[in-house]
């Protein structure tokens, strides 16, 4: 399934709902789930009990693992077949194209893991002047990452404003896997079933004060957590639509031109083993995300370009979708 947070417009003003993407729109998840428990119950009770089986918030609704997720498939299965546009109740289950606003997926993520997982991107890096040490070695005990600000996260289509401080805007192309359940100390096969889909992650930098920071040793700070910063989308899809994620191509587009590609296949490490990684000792949340890092090519400063506003930026990851972004 394609998961996606969307904002409606309401008397109280705009409100978030989780959503089900389906050829022709949108399908409500919680109404639809309404919808099919008043075949049974009263429609007082089907709207508690399906608020309670799907709730309209992301990180409550994976964190209430698969089996909420099949409630889901369940409920849209029921309506697409029955074509029914409303609950009992009054929810409206279908939303055409263009009536609804994509969030990001997760709108507010109780953590970031930007990962390092392409020893060229590192390289690349260093060699222009940014302070990076040596790129962990494939077969040793380390991770790198660094922690984004979960408050800076902004949908597809968003505009990118960059702050007062930024003479460059730079942006870079990841995939992200966001976990379920979660746990801690996970091995790496419990870390592959705590993942519950995946998403693409466009890295906002700026990098004249990022090159400044990472001179100082601790990484980026200002460079990368300014708001907007974080863009996330268009949705999430689960795992078992996504399959094997070790060779799937990915694409930045600047202004409709294919600036790079590149395959994950080139990861050093997969998935599984980052967050096995990052839940040492911590306790991974619903709706954790962990990003793969640019691959070689797959930003502005690795491509040897210089964005501008106005720029139109667009991230392609096979079976994930496109996540577009203008620069402001």
């Amino acid at each position: 399934m394609k998961l996606c947070t969307f904002a409606v417009e309401t008397s109280l003003g705009p409100a978030r709902r989780v959503g089900v993407v389906v050829e022709g729109g949108v399908i409500d998840a919680t109404a639809a789930r309404v919808a099919l428990l008043e075949r049974s119950l009263p429609p007082d009770a089907a709207l508690r009990v399906g608020q309670a089986q799907v709730p309209p918030d992301m990180v409550a609704l994976i964190g209430s693992g698969p089996v909420a997720l099949e409630w889901v498939g369940d409920a849209v299965q029921a309506v697409l077949a029955s074509g029914q546009e409303a609950t009992r109740g009054g929810l409206a289950i279908r939303r055409p194209p263009g009536s609804v606003q994509l969030l990001a997926p997760v709108p507010r993520p109780p953590g970031i893991a930007c990962f390092v997982t392409w020893s060229a991107h590192v390289d690349d890096s260093r060699d222009k002047g940014f302070g990076m040490l040596n790129f962990p070695s494939r077969d040793g005990e380390l991770r790198a990452y660094y922690k984004a600000n979960p408050d800076a996260v902004e949908g597809p289509g968003t505009v990118i404003a960059p702050p007062a401080y930024a003479a460059e805007t730079d942006v870079e192309c990841e995939m992200a896997a966001v976990i379920g359940i979660g746990g801690k100390d996970l091995t790496r096969e419990q870390a592959r079933a705590a993942i519950i889909g995946y998403t693409i992650f466009n890295d906002v930098s700026y990098r004249q004060i990022q090159r400044l920071e990472m001179a100082f040793g601790l990484g980026p700070t200002k460079g990368k957590d300014a708001d907007h910063s974080n863009v996330m989308g268009p949705w999430l899809v689960t795992a078992d639509e996504v399959g094997d994620t070790g060779n799937l191509t990915m694409s930045f587009v600047v202004n409709d031109r294919v600036v790079s590609r590149c395959s994950t296949s080139e990861m050093a490490w997969d998935f599984a083993d980052l967050a096995s990684y990052l839940s040492r000792g911590q306790t991974l949340r619903p709706g954790h995300v962990l990003t793969s890092g640019s691959f070689p090519g797959g930003s502005g400063l690795d491509a040897g370009i210089r964005l501008h506003k106005g720029d139109r930026v667009a991230m392609h990851v096979d079976r994930l979708g496109v996540l577009e972004s203008t620069l402001g």
